[in-house]
């Protein structure tokens, strides 16, 4: 399903403000004379102006500590959104379980939930030469601050910059090892995904 690649070299490239990670991956990929040479970088940055989610929407990114990150993949062979947004579904409820007391659950086919309330959203995006995943993990969002079209359906994890950090490395490691994992591993991945559908009322 996905190209091996056993030699990628995991990499942080950090910005305070941008548009939209994704967009800024795009861009990296778009200017590179190699994309493969990105391959393993992800782009983080402490807030965006411009955050988005599936189908056009918006996703709300201010800078309070929350996770803004997008993974420069290689492109899987016969690409296709609904297998490797699940791959990064279980990644992030994997991160949580390892780093902190929550139960994460998934709504298909991009949400990941805590307590029935969305605390991440996933976008992948597929571009010559490579894809970009795109996660985004609400930490530390003041309850006043949030937009009243979103009260009552946002969980924001409570994480000190330890936390934090030890949450990200997490998440990074289990993206990657996921991925490059999914030739192996696909169908008991997927498995794994839909053992944690949420029961949506």
């Amino acid at each position: 399903m996905f190209a091996k690649e056993k030699a990628i070299k995991i990499r942080i490239v950090e910005f305070a403000e941008l548009d939209s990670t994704n967009e800024e991956a795009k861009r990296m990929v778009r200017a590179a004379v190699n994309p493969a040479e990105l391959f393993g970088a992800v782009i983080t940055a402490r807030s965006q102006s411009s955050g988005k989610g599936r189908r056009g929407r918006s996703f709300y990114s201010p800078e309070t500590g929350s996770v803004y990150a997008s993974f420069i993949l290689p492109p899987p062979e016969n690409f296709s959104e609904q297998v490797i947004t699940p791959l990064a579904a279980v990644a992030v409820c994997e991160a949580l379980e390892k780093t902190t007391s929550c139960k994460p659950r998934v709504k298909w086919v991009n949400d990941v939930l805590i307590e029935g309330k969305k605390v991440c959203g996933i976008l992948a995006e597929s571009i010559p030469g490579a894809v970009v995943l795109g996660i985004g993990v609400n930490i530390n969002l003041p309850d006043k601050d949030v937009p009243e079209d979103l009260k009552g359906t946002v969980f924001s994890l409570k994480l000190n910059d330890s936390e934090r950090t030890r949450f990200f490395d997490a998440l990074v490691e289990a993206v990657f090892r996921n991925v490059l994992a999914a030739g192996d591993r696909a169908d008991r991945l997927m498995d794994d995904y839909r053992s944690r559908f949420a029961e949506i009322p």
